[in-house]
Order: structure tokens, then C-alpha cells, then sequence
């Protein structure tokens, strides 16, 4: 700064007005000015100033954490004494040591005739006082404590308020979760506390703060927590990382080795980001989950990107934001997470998920892609089909089922929009319509059928549920703290593998739903030119022939329509006519098995009593043979789209899976 300020004035006196712009004023955490007062040779230094900032990124609040006129003073004046200690202390011994002297006898055995005793006097070497390392140390403890007391606010305004969960908005516990816990800034007494034992290499930290989110199952042990390393950091300079964290804990600390007293339960089942002030290192960032041992040039740019903006938000004392930490860390943990629940999985792939299912992480989330067969239609060999996404939710760590686009069917599906299907919801208006004139006496025998939007709600909320219950016993991945060295790995196991059986169930009734309103839905349209209707096609199908059908009624396209006349005989005796409207229609349904996902087409004849009734099915027959010609081969004219080369993903859009789709339909009507 003074420099800057030199280099401002002489830009001014040699009129180069135009160079002010590029002299940069630059702003340091710690800032301190000294002088000597004397000529002496052992004169001491004298503290003129000394200034600690920090500031919160933009838009954030320093809670009123600014330093004040006598923090500054009192600062400067433990500054100050600390030098003086210093330089009074090397005086006192260098003092001693010229008056100490050391005598030693040498006999020199090759002498012939006369034993001659050498006395040599050897001066030790004098201590060099170091009252500038003094200062630091005590300026960076101070700019440490007040960064983290900065950071512990910002995180407790998070608890009270976006983050804060169901605690803060009642009656909406499935959607933010329990929200945060925040444990408050701990200082620890190296003087007094054994239980952070220290060294020259690993000195203890003199605070710490933990911010707790997710809930994770460590009833065999908890994800052990590791520290952070930034990713342009070489080898060597990662080597120098504090590793306090790695030591065994004290009888005072947690078993999770997060620095955090035994007193605080907030850490208890869930994920924590702890921060730790370490003097002459800083702050240091740690995770559950992480290794600061693992080699970051296998991590993918996502994480990478992401551990950097973790440890700017806690690190830079100029742009302190817990906000932006703790999305980056819900971020970092959402990636392992899904990987853990992909691993575990996998790991019982033989025995438990179907072949056809294909599951890979991407940006925090886990694709679900299965290879589609069809009725009598062979086409070649393709990737898997991206079917749907399950997104780790960086507030609450569930997984939330996500759709693309182009299916909006399944999209307004899976959340039971009334709008989706027109004849569920002019059935269900005169259905209230009815009860509310007739009262409680009022029923209706067809409306007890489940809507299609609701069976493929719950199927899709089923697995939602399964997957929060595999991700939390699955909790990040990486290395636990076992409760029992002997028998909390194979519990653990044991309980991850029973997840995943009522997990596989729902990922293949999911799949089959996906495969019907998703490429299916697609196809229709595009084959017979008008939009597929939802049920339309009467309940869901028992047939012995397909016993293994998904429970969701069939996604169909009228094909011909009619009025039909029928005579009645009522109660009096008298015959009345009555017209009803009978549909054909062309169905499409799924079969999910262990073995494959096929997609199976039926010919369907409904009828419906009136507007607000809901069609009854007369006939259901499966086309059992194709009357086009059938073709395993898409046209080659047509442009093939351009493949990312930065993808590495094995599957295709599930648009090119429609396609395929298409040409089915078109053999089966014979277009």
C-alpha cells in the first residue's frame, strides 16, 4: 500500500495523469506498520498501526461483527506486548549465554613426552529474536476467530431462514426436510484442553464450527469427515495441508473426529461441514466424505468447480459467504451420494437389477436408462434409453424423479395433474357435482378405480422413498467411522443390500411407466398424427396371456368412433333408446420383467354411457401378428445427430429411442 501510495505521487508531480487507473490500491486481511525508533543496533520495534479486515461477499451481512475503535486498540496494544515478550525473552537468554562458557579437556595421544591440556572456549549461538513472527501469530489468530464468528452468523441466519426446513413452513416436511443444524463457533484453550493434542507439524485448531445437513443412518458409524484440498494445488503443496483432522479423537471430542465437543448432538445422523481455524495455516474446510489424500485430477470438472467455490466462500476473507459454501458442499455431497447409491446397486447387479437397466451419475444425479424391446419387431442393437433422471435435492438430499421435456405426459403424470387426463376430470366434476347434491348416500361404483395419474404418482413417490432409504444408509461413500471394527462393515452391508431389494422393484415398474407415456407416447403421436388420450382405454389389464403388465391402465389412440342406439326395458315396462358412444382404439402397454422391458400393443373397443361417465372395456385382444412389413433397419438418409464429444455417456436421447418406436407402430397398423 505504501508502495502504491509512493508510485501515486510521483505519477501526479510528473504529470502522468493517464497511468492512475492501472496503480491498483490493493486491500491485505492483515495489515501492520512498524518502525525503529533508535539507530542502536538492538533497537527494538515500534507498532505504528495495525488493522485486521474482512468483509462478507456482496449481498451477504457482517451481523454487525465489524471491529470497533477499542477491539482495534486492544489489538494493537496484545500486538505490541507480544513483540515486547519476544525481544525480552532472546535478551535475557543471550544475556546468559555470554556469561555461561564451556571447558573441555583434550588429551592429544600422539604427544610423546608432555600431556598438554587444551581449554577452548566455545560460545553458543545467539537466539535471534523474531517479534514480526510474534505479531502475525497473534493478528492471524484474532482475523481467524473473527472470520469464523462472521461465517457461524451467516450460517444461523441460514437456519432461520431459507434453510431453515419444515421447522420454519409447517405442513411441508416431504418437500424442505428438517433443514439445517448449526453447532455456534467453538474456542478452545490450548493450554488447558488435552484433547487437542498439538504439534510443530499439526498444530490444534483454537476454533471450530460445524454447519450439519442431510440426515445419514451412522448407527454403525458415521462418514468420516475429511478435510478439503483445492484443486491447483500440486502434490507438494497439498502434502503441507493440516492433517489434525486425521489424529485419533480425544476423550473430549466426537468419534467423527470434527473437533466438536462431546456436548454437541447436533452432528447426530446427519452430514456436517465443519470449519477449523488452524494458526499459521488458516482456515481449513472439511467434509464428510472427503479425502484430502485422494488425487483431484480424477475428479470430473463438476467437482472440481465446485470444491474451488467452497473453499473461495470460506477462505477469502474479502468474499465470506456461508450461503455460497454450504450450496457448493449439498452440491459435493449430492454427487458422492449418488455414486455411493449407484455402487451399492451395481455391487448386487447379478443378483437383484434386470440386465436392460443402465444406471450412471451425472452432475448430481443418477440416470435411469433401460434397453427397450418390442412385439414381433427385432430392430438392431442399440444403446441404452435414457428413461428419467433422479436428482439429489441440495436442500433436503432426497431424490426427486425429473423428467425431459419432450415427454410431458409423464411429466404432469407423475405430479397427478387433473389436466392431463380430460375424462378423469370431468368424471371427478360430476362425481362432486352428484355428491354434493345427494349428500353421503351418493356413490359410484366406477369411481372407485384409480387414475391413472395417481397409480403412476405413487409408483414414482414408492421409489422416491426407496432411494432416500438407500441414500442414507449409503450416506456419501468413502471411508466410515465403525462404532465395531469387527461387525460394522458387514451390518452395514447387510443393510444396504435389503434397501436395495425393495429398490429394485420400484426402478422396474418406474421404467416400464416411463417406457409406455414417455417413448411410446411420443411415438403415437407421431404415427397417428393426434395427441395419445389418457384413459381412454378402461382400467389396467388383466391378461392371462401378459401376466406380467404393469398395474397403470394403457396409453391409446382412437382409431374409429360411433354412436350405437340401444333399446332398454325400464323399471315401468316401457322401452326407451339410449346411445352410447363406442371407441376402437389402438393400446400400448409394457411388460417388465427381471428378463427385459417389452413394449406390447393391444386392440381395444370401450364405450361410454354419457360425457361425464367413464369408458367401460367391452373387448381387449393382443395383436399377435404384424400386418405391415417388418423392419429392423432405420433409413439412412437421414442426418444421424452429432454425438458431444465431451459426453461420456452410453446411452442415447430418447428421442433416437422413439424412432424405433415409431416404425413399430407403423408395422403393426400396417401404415
Amino acid at each position: 500500500t505504501a508502495e502504491a501510495l509512493r508510485q501515486r505521487t510521483v505519477a501526479k508531480e510528473e504529470g502522468e495523469e493517464e497511468q492512475d487507473s492501472e496503480i491498483n490500491l490493493q486491500q491485505y486481511p492483515m495489515e501492520a506498520r512498524l518502525s525503529v525508533l533508535s539507530e542502536d543496533a538492538n533497537a527494538s520495534w515500534k507498532l505504528l498501526s495495525l488493522r485486521v479486515r474482512c468483509s462478507p461477499k456482496t449481498g451477504e451481512s457482517d451481523h454487525q461483527l465489524g471491529m470497533n475503535k477499542k477491539q482495534m486498540f486492544d489489538l494493537h496494544r496484545i500486538g505490541e506486548r507480544a513483540m515486547i515478550v519476544e525481544e525480552a525473552i532472546c535478551r535475557k537468554a543471550n544475556e546468559a549465554m555470554k556469561n555461561t562458557t564451556t571447558t573441555t579437556k583434550i588429551k592429544d595421544e600422539n604427544a610423546m613426552e608432555m600431556d598438554e591440556e587444551k581449554t577452548t572456549e566455545t560460545a553458543s549461538t545467539p537466539l535471534i529474536p523474531r517479534p514480526l513472527l510474534r505479531l502475525f501469530e497473534v493478528t492471524h489468530a484474532f482475523s481467524l476467530s473473527l472470520q469464523l464468528e462472521m461465517l457461524s452468523s451467516q450460517a444461523e441466519a441460514l437456519r432461520r431462514g431459507a434453510w431453515g426446513g419444515a421447522a420454519r413452513v409447517p405442513g411441508v416436511k416431504e418437500t424442505l426436510g428438517d433443514g439445517i443444524a448449526v453447532s455456534p463457533a467453538y474456542f478452545f484453550d490450548s493450554e488447558n484442553d488435552n484433547s487437542n493434542e498439538s504439534d510443530e507439524n499439526n498444530p490444534a485448531p483454537i476454533a471450530v464450527m460445524a454447519v450439519h445437513f442431510w440426515h445419514c443412518d451412522d448407527r454403525y458409524g458415521s462418514p468420516r469427515v475429511g478435510d478439503i484440498v483445492c484443486s491447483d494445488e500440486d502434490t507438494t503443496n497439498s502434502e503441507k495441508v493440516d492433517s489434525s483432522s486425521n489424529r485419533g479423537p480425544g476423550p473430549g471430542q466426537r468419534h467423527d473426529n470434527n473437533f466438536l465437543p462431546a456436548s454437541d448432538k447436533k452432528g447426530k445422523e446427519r452430514l456436517s461441514l465443519c470449519i477449523r481455524a488452524v494458526p499459521m495455516v488458516g482456515l481449513v474446510v472439511s467434509l464428510s466424505g472427503s479425502n484430502a489424500e485422494s488425487d483431484m485430477t480424477t475428479e470430473s470438472h463438476h467437482l472440481k468447480r465446485n470444491a474451488d467455490k467452497l473453499l473461495s466462500s470460506i477462505q477469502n476473507p474479502f468474499q465470506l459467504s456461508m450461503s455460497d459454501a454450504l450450496l457448493a458442499a449439498t452440491v459435493l455431497c449430492a454427487e458422492r451420494r449418488c455414486h455411493a447409491v449407484v455402487d451399492a446397486l451395481n455391487r448386487t447387479k447379478a443378483s437383484h437389477l434386470p440386465p436392460w437397466i443402465h444406471l450412471e451419475v451425472e452432475c448430481g444425479s443418477i440416470t435411469v436408462a433401460g434397453s427397450i424391446s418390442y412385439q414381433h419387431f427385432s430392430p438392431n442393437t442399440r444403446p441404452p434409453t435414457v428413461l428419467f433422471r433422479l436428482a439429489c435435492d441440495s436442500r433436503s438430499g432426497r431424490f426427486v424423479p425429473t423428467f425431459h421435456r419432450s415427454i410431458s405426459i409423464l411429466r404432469r403424470l407423475a405430479c397427478n395433474d387433473p389436466s392431463t387426463s380430460d375424462i378423469q376430470l370431468v368424471s371427478n366434476v360430476a362425481m362432486a357435482s352428484a355428491r354434493q347434491a345427494q349428500g353421503n348416500m351418493f356413490t359410484k361404483k366406477v369411481g372407485e378405480r384409480e387414475s391413472t395419474g395417481r397409480l403412476v404418482r405413487d409408483a414414482f413417490d414408492a421409489l422416491s422413498r426407496s432411494m432416500d432409504t438407500l441414500g442414507r444408509k449409503c450416506g456419501v461413500g468413502g471411508l466410515w467411522n465403525e462404532s465395531d471394527d469387527l461387525s460394522s462393515k458387514s451390518l452395514r452391508e447387510k443393510s444396504v443390500d435389503q434397501s436395495v431389494d425393495q429398490t429394485w422393484a420400484s426402478l422396474i415398474t418406474c421404467s416400464g411407466i416411463a417406457a409406455v407415456f414417455g417413448v411410446a407416447g411420443i411415438a403415437l403421436k407421431i404415427s397417428s398424427g393426434v395427441d395419445p388420450v389418457i384413459d381412454m382405454a378402461g382400467s389396467i389389464i388383466t391378461d392371462e396371456a401378459n401376466a406380467n403388465l404393469i398395474r397403470v391402465p394403457p396409453l391409446s389412440v382412437p382409431l374409429r368412433q360411433k354412436i350405437v342406439e340401444k333399446r332398454v326395458k325400464e323399471g315401468d315396462g316401457e322401452m326407451k333408446t339410449k346411445s352410447e358412444m363406442q371407441s376402437e382404439l389402438f393400446a400400448v402397454s409394457a411388460k417388465a420383467t427381471t428378463a427385459s422391458l417389452e413394449l406390447v400393443c393391444f386392440d381395444i373397443l370401450t364405450t361410454k354411457k354419457s360425457a361425464s361417465s367413464i369408458p367401460m372395456r367391452l373387448k381387449c385382444v393382443s395383436i399377435n401378428q404384424l400386418e405391415g412389413i417388418e423392419s429392423s433397419e432405420v433409413d439412412a438418409a437421414r442426418p444421424a445427430k452429432r454425438v458431444k464429444l465431451s459426453s461420456e455417456s452410453k446411452c442415447q436421447h430418447i428421442l433416437l429411442e422413439a424412432e424405433f418406436a415409431t416404425q413399430w407402430i407403423d408395422a403393426v397398423l400396417g401404415l
